[in-house]
């Protein structure tokens, strides 16, 4: 006898199907997506802290703007976003800091920070931080660090790839030399772009220890009142490129060199690769770029202002304009000038101006050439593409 298949019963096996595959798929859209925690005064999650203590890993945390004084908070989950929405969201220490370390102790992996101040860090042990980077991974965007013993400080971590970006760093340091504007620790790189940073109390305004260095397109100074040690410091000679910066040492800093290389290490893993930077020099003397490395810096296209000697050890210094520094002995290949052509040197602009030395004179063999430029405050633009590139950071606008 042939079977007759029960109409009925193939109908509700096959709704049953198609409804538990609904649930199915929504649950895993759900589970895909996001977890989205809103911090502000009118909400339910009212600080940055009680945020912290709900979050799972890869959740979004929107801070509105608007200052939370006296919150602090230890991030453990991994593929976190912490941005402030509606304007920046501060974070104001007032004596408030986790673990004796910072404002933020970040100890999840691969997080992101956005749109964040950070101010007033100060702890027993005088190192006190905005952040204090213990996960691997951290992306920094516009955001502000001021008046910390630290802005940023991470420690030993081998693998972590640090990314600053479109921020600014100001007045930090306790002043006893040991705490820095940015202090990045054996990371496995570190980029800094289209930053501002200055005003580092004794410390140094850049410190790192990163095994690859990128610092590109930024404004690094002491200006007129600014105490720091070194402008920019890799004590363990990680592979470096410093290109496009604005570079100042001001007449009170704390140190007469301003870029130190390698000076903790005789057979450093890296070279020091120094291209299309304007450095000035405001102090009364001083050296412009230390390298304690046997390899030889690349020092391309710089211009150097100021009395000074521009390079202490082995380097390959060519196509550099030198206004009143000191050239090295016995290198041919450079320009020489009584005045730099800078828009405004007084005012920290050192955006170039017609008549400048510096003007189509970057040497164009077998070099490598600045795409971008800084643009104050803490911004970026491309730099104009043209067939007889300028010496220094910026390209003259007025072709």
């Amino acid at each position: 006898m042939q079977r007759v298949r029960n109409p009925t019963i193939f109908s509700v096996t096959s709704v049953l199907t198609c409804l538990l595959l609904v649930v199915w798929m929504t649950v895993s859209a759900q589970a895909t997506e996001p977890q989205i925690i809103r911090v502000g005064p009118e909400r339910e999650i009212k600080t940055p802290s009680a945020a912290a203590e709900i979050a799972t890993d890869g959740a979004i945390i929107e801070i509105d703007a608007g200052v939370y004084p006296k919150d602090a908070a230890v991030w453990r989950q991994n593929n976190l976003t912490l941005r402030g929405v509606g304007g920046r969201a501060h974070l104001r220490s007032e004596g408030a800091t986790v673990e004796g370390k910072a404002i933020w102790v970040i100890k999840g992996h691969n997080t992101r920070v956005e749109n964040i101040e950070f101010s007033g860090a100060r702890v027993k042990d005088r190192n006190g931080a905005g952040i204090r980077q213990q996960g691997n991974g951290l992306t920094v965007v516009d955001c502000s660090f001021h008046d910390n013993e630290n802005g940023i400080l991470s420690g030993k971590q081998p693998e972590s790839v640090i990314f600053i970006d479109h921020s600014e760093f100001a007045n930090n340091g306790h002043g006893d030399g040991r705490t820095h504007n940015i202090y990045i620790g054996r990371a496995k790189s570190f980029t800094l772009q289209h930053s501002y940073v200055h005003h580092a109390k004794a410390g140094h305004n850049v410190k790192t220890r990163a095994a690859i260095n990128r610092i590109l397109y930024n404004r690094i100074m002491d200006e007129q009142s600014g105490t720091s040690s070194y402008a920019l410091d890799f004590p363990e000679g990680g592979q470096t490129l410093v290109i496009g910066n604005s570079i100042q040492q001001g007449p009170d800093t704390e140190n007469s060199t301003v870029v130190h290389f390698s000076r903790e290490s005789n057979d450093p893993p890296g070279q020091l690769q120094f291209i299309h930077n304007t450095i000035v020099n405001d102090r009364h003397t001083g050296i412009f770029i230390k390298n304690r490395s046997p390899k030889p810096a690349l020092v391309v296209n710089n211009i150097f202002v100021g009395k000074g000697k521009a390079l202490i050890g082995t380097g390959e210094v060519k196509g550099n304009l030198f206004v009143r520094a000191s050239a090295p002995d016995g290198v041919t290949g450079n320009r020489t000038a009584s005045k730099a052509g800078l828009a405004d040197r007084t005012g920290f602009d050192y955006r170039l101006v017609s008549g400048s030395s510096a003007i189509d004179r970057a040497l164009a063999a077998g070099a490598r050439f600045a795409e971008f430029e800084y643009v104050h405050v803490a911004e970026g633009r491309s730099r104009a593409t043209v067939e007889a590139p300028d010496i220094g950071a910026f390209e003259f606008e007025g072709r």
